[in-house]
């Protein structure tokens, strides 16, 4: 059975990373989420610039240089709305200090005017190690109605293709500890055990 019109234009497309860089430079505000100091989460909005994988983003000497000295796996998102679709991008990576000159300079996070009145010498570099991102048209929104939720909110198992799982480790080998002594064993002499 084919889809309607109507199905197509209501699904979510999962973006090619080409795209979502696209959307990343075409934006000028998004989200850096950290783990502070004692492990909980935190999100701050921050100006950035997308260059050669990495993104570059302006700060002062704050709480975000602190967490990233000690949890510098981060998450950034963005998003935004163009030609009647919202869209979603993701960048799961490691966030680190940019100590050298010319890494600034070519970047082109000198020019980055930040969108905050604190004065923001530093900068940080987020190195993506996954970049996703999502597209849906603009009228899709829905509104149902919200239930409690009953039961695990752990998926429901698979069953079984196997007795032994994939993954578990298999029955060991049988093996018998070397005989010591000075009588040699010769094969088919052995004594049953």
């Amino acid at each position: 059975m084919k889809d309607s019109s109507a199905d197509r234009t209501t699904r979510v497309e999962r973006l090619p990373a080409s795209t979502c860089w696209e959307l990343l430079q075409s934006a000028q505000l998004g989200r850096l989420a950290v783990d502070n100091a004692d492990g909980a989460p935190d999100i701050f909005p921050v100006n950035y610039v997308a260059h050669e994988g990495a993104l570059f983003i302006r700060t002062a000497r704050d709480a975000k240089l602190l967490h990233i000295a000690q949890h510098p796996m981060v998450a950034f998102e963005v998003d935004g709305e163009v030609e009647g679709s919202h869209w979603s991008v993701v960048i799961r990576g490691r966030a680190e200090r940019v100590t050298r000159d010319d890494e600034i300079r070519e970047s082109g996070v000198r020019d980055l005017v930040s969108w905050s009145p604190t004065v923001k010498l530093f900068v940080i570099k987020v190195v993506a190690n996954a970049v996703t991102g999502r597209r849906f048209p603009a009228h899709a929104g829905r509104a149902d109605e919200p239930v409690a939720f009953e039961g695990d909110a752990a998926p429901a198992a698979a069953a079984e293709a196997s007795p032994q799982a994939r993954g578990e480790r298999p029955a060991p080998i049988p093996h018998f500890s070397p005989r010591t002594g000075t009588n040699p064993v010769v094969p088919g002499s052995e004594p049953e055990r």
